[in-house]
């Protein structure tokens, strides 16, 4: 593996710092050694964090190089460990102490014999660029935060009235294009600065000119506006989790976020049915949780209510020896039941999924865990026992997976009615195992790698998956998204697809499945083969047609990798058309856990994103988009299982309309959707410009198929297995914010 590197500089953080994650323990100090804590003190190790092992503690680790320079013997460690603490300054968001540090850096440099030295004024210029990027979006898009900050292109009220941060920009790209002017990342944070300025494209040289065409949507999707700020959500973390899902059970969808800090809180809101959100997190017992890149949401013990799962770990190696927290839910309440359950262990990881894989009626989970060249982490299957306990078992049953897991998804790929697994992993290929069933009566049932034969082991770098039928043919099908590559800087590949160039990155890969245990890999053929670096990302239905559309979360931890979040619009299955710039997507800010959800019961899907990065002063404000609705009709689902789980994971559903061009059929899964982001478990369905509900079939995971009737078009219904006949729900739209217009635009 190590071969495929190439030499890297200072310009080129990006790549060598995922390549440092993948290949080795994740750790620069490696005299620091943590023991496991004991059980009944399980969550203490989250603050017990050290900087000399967790990279991501930046206020501490710039105290340390500082330290370090005050006691350093030469004068080339002092200038090098000034200038770690330089830029850590930057990391931790005390950016006047870092710039202030590489100006006397620069100073410092000799005016003669300048040439011979320009390796290290380019990286103190590098350093000085980016402090001067995150300033801008300090002083602009966290204080003075407005409808269009961050937004890609940037314009409107997201141009700064602040302008010191990307100027100072400026006059370093200038600089560092003057002798790399093919360098298509300085070129595209060029044109980004001065957006942000309210020059472009004017005030950018026309050789390194970006043309607004590139950015340009295909389709118009209509616009999407951020109304977190007025319904109350808009809380500022890190990267982190989102879970949407109605936890009270009073008929409205509530929201459970995190930020994977160590020591950050978890935010829990309830929707108060009027358009606005209340903090409740102290009140339901959760002020002591804290931590958490991804979140996921199940009813593990099927007594009607969602429980939470947070995930922790991931990116650090071995200074991710963090345990997961189980919260169940009992509508008054969370309640840790993690070292009761039997879900203990310290493994780093951010990617689990929900599923009853033995068909007894209770949901068990898969956790796929972190593994590198220096410490291995087995994927982890945990068998729900019936009582409230789990019991570990992926061993025995073939699903003892080592590998650096990001993304992992249940689903039935051959219709058997039992669920298979993917496992979407970086530095090595994916995996793809069936469930064979067990061998005899009372037996486990085993698991098979069946991904050689099946031809969907890409992406190499693979982050975020999940199952879906995107094209309505009844059958599961697989996206698997790209995390870059070890041959070329991230930003930059990202750069090239824009402008249409070869690019390393193999891009979201789409298997489509054809039905005889094989796939067809068709991202090329359906237009959703870009590189976009996708994180957090999940899919819905953003104008109602009844086909699934997806969202990309995009980033990486480097301040520099500023690059939109993307929005794939499905065009009848057979093609993806970014909708991103019409929409009002493209946030530039890192996009974590995403989730879509009718918050507002008006038979349209909104969208939830987490915001903000991995180092300690790259947080940002969490958004809520507001969808602004498409004329089509719609009808919302609330299974019931009563033989399988309660919340009826994995159940397939198909919806019969008529539409005056014919009958037509769609296609559902119940579930949150993709591996980075957890969406509402009731089925939101656009029906497009159906005229009639026919019927509903149900493949509930227990009892089988069942067929309703009854149906009206935009209409809420519980459907409870066993029963004959769905039962209607009385549901009353408002708007989000609590307002009864459409927000005005701003100018």
């Amino acid at each position: 593996m190590s071969t495929r590197f190439r030499s890297q500089t200072r310009w080129r953080p990006a790549t060598a710092f995922l390549a440092l994650l993948i290949l080795s323990s994740g750790h620069f100090f490696s005299e620091w050694v943590r023991s496991e804590d004991p059980a009944d003190n399980y969550l203490e190790v989250l603050h017990q964090a050290d900087a000399r092992s967790n990279k991501f503690l930046n206020r501490q680790r710039a105290e340390f190089f500082g330290l370090r320079y005050r006691t350093a013997t030469t004068n080339s460690d002092k200038f090098r460990l000034f200038h770690q603490s330089a830029d850590e300054w930057i990391k931790a968001g005390d950016i006047s102490k870092g710039l202030l540090r590489l100006d006397s850096l620069l100073s410092a440099l000799p005016t003669e014999g300048r040439d011979q030295i320009v390796d290290v004024e380019e990286a103190l210029r590098w350093s000085q660029m980016i402090g001067g990027l995150r300033l801008g979006e300090q002083q602009n898009c966290v204080a003075m935060h407005g409808l269009d900050s961050c937004l890609f292109p940037i314009g409107g009220s997201g141009v700064h009235q602040q302008p010191e941060g990307m100027q100072l920009a400026i006059e370093n790209l200038d600089w560092s294009l003057a002798r790399s002017p093919d360098r298509l990342d300085l070129r595209w944070l060029r044109n980004l600065a001065s957006m942000a300025l309210g020059n472009w494209p004017d005030g950018v040289p026309e050789p390194l000119r970006l043309s607004r065409e590139l950015f340009a949507s295909s389709h118009d999707v209509g616009r999407f506006r951020d109304v977190a700020p007025q319904v109350g959500i808009a809380t500022v973390g890190l990267a982190g989790g989102a879970s949407l899902e109605d936890f009270n059970g009073d008929g409205h969808l509530d929201l459970f976020v995190s930020s994977w800090g160590p020591t950050d809180p978890v935010h829990y809101f309830e929707s108060d049915g009027e358009g606005q959100f209340k903090d409740r997190t102290e009140s339901m017992g959760l002020s002591s949780i804290t931590g958490g890149l991804n979140i996921t949401h199940a009813d593990y013990d099927n007594d009607g209510d969602a429980d939470l799962l947070i995930l922790r770990g991931a990116w650090l190696g071995s200074a991710g020896h963090h345990p997961n927290t189980l919260l169940r839910n009992d509508r008054v309440k969370f309640t840790d039941v993690t070292v009761a359950s039997g879900l203990v262990s310290y493994h780093p990881t951010q990617t689990a999924d929900w599923g009853d894989y033995d068909l007894d009626g209770d949901l068990d989970l898969f956790i796929g865990n972190e593994s590198t060249s220096s410490e291995v982490h087995p994927c982890e299957l945990f068998e729900n026992r019936g009582d409230g306990t789990f019991v570990e078992v992926s061993q025995e049953v073939g699903l003892h997976h080592i590998a650096y897991v990001k993304g992992v998804a249940w689903g039935d790929i051959d219709d058997d009615g039992d669920l298979d697994l993917y496992l979407s992993t970086m530095a090595s290929s994916n995996a793809l195992y069936e469930n064979l069933g067990p061998a005899a009566e009372g037996e486990r049932p085993r698991f098979k790698d069946i991904t050689a034969r099946a031809a969907v082991e890409s992406p190499q770098l693979s982050f975020p998956t999940w199952f879906w039928d995107y094209d309505h043919d009844g059958r599961l099908d697989i996206l698997a998204g790209s995390y870059g590559s070890f041959e070329e800087s991230m930003l930059e590949g990202v750069v090239a697809d824009y402008l249409g160039m070869p690019t390393a990155d193999e891009g979201i890969r789409l298997y489509r499945n054809l039905g005889d245990g094989q796939f067809e890999e068709v991202s090329e053929k359906t237009g959703i083969r870009h590189t976009v670096l996708p994180m957090g990302a999940n899919f819905g239905d953003l104008d109602g047609d009844g086909w699934l559309d997806a969202y990309f979360g995009t980033g990486q931890p480097g301040l520099s990798t500023l690059v939109p979040n993307r929005m794939f619009r499905n065009a009848a299955g057979k093609r993806f058309e970014d909708v991103t710039t019409s929409g009002g997507f493209g946030h530039l800010q890192k996009g974590h856990g995403i989730a879509f959800g009718d918050i507002d019961h008006d038979g349209d899907q909104d969208i939830f994103a987490t915001m903000g990065g991995a180092y300690e002063g790259d947080g940002y404000a969490n958004i809520l988009f507001e969808n602004p609705g498409h004329g089509h009709h719609w009808l919302t689902l609330r299974l019931v299982g009563t033989r399988s789980s309660r919340d009826a994971r994995h159940a397939r559903v198909q919806i019969e309309v008529k539409t005056k061009s014919g009958p037509r059929t769609i296609h559902r899964v119940i579930g949150t959707g993709g591996s980075f982001g957890a969406s509402s478990s009731q089925l939101e369905v656009g029906l497009g410009a159906a005229t009639e509900v026919i019927a509903v079939t149900v493949r509930w995971p227990v009892s089988g198929h069942a067929r309703y009737l009854g149906f009206s078009l935009d209409g809420t219904y519980i459907i409870e297995e066993g029963e004959k006949e769905p039962v209607a729900v009385q549901t009353v739209p408002f708007r989000l914010g609590g307002t009864t217009e459409k927000p005005l635009e701003e100018d």
